[in-house]
């Protein structure tokens, strides 16, 4: 048996067109329920897309995850500057 189980084994997400909800929670190291919250969130929320006829397989356009994740996020070096004020 080997000593890494699959939960530890942390997979790579390519880049691609469009990710599926697992690789988007992967790729922004969200849990499933933030996952949900910023899905539903009315202001800004996580770019998440489907077919109006299924309640399952919501993907992310890779520019609109991109430019939601730049809105929503600052940059390490800005967050290590409000720390000191």
């Amino acid at each position: 048996m080997s000593e890494d189980s699959p939960k530890q084994e942390k997979r790579q997400i390519l880049p691609q067109d469009y990710y599926d909800s697992r690789q988007v929670m992967a790729l922004l190291k969200l849990s499933k329920q933030k996952y949900y919250e910023l899905v539903e969130r009315e202001e800004d929320p996580l770019p998440m897309r489907m077919y109006g006829w299924s309640a399952r397989g919501a993907l992310a356009e890779r520019g609109e995850l991109m430019a939601w994740f730049k809105r929503n996020t600052r940059l390490a070096r800005d967050s290590k500057k409000s720390r000191k004020t």
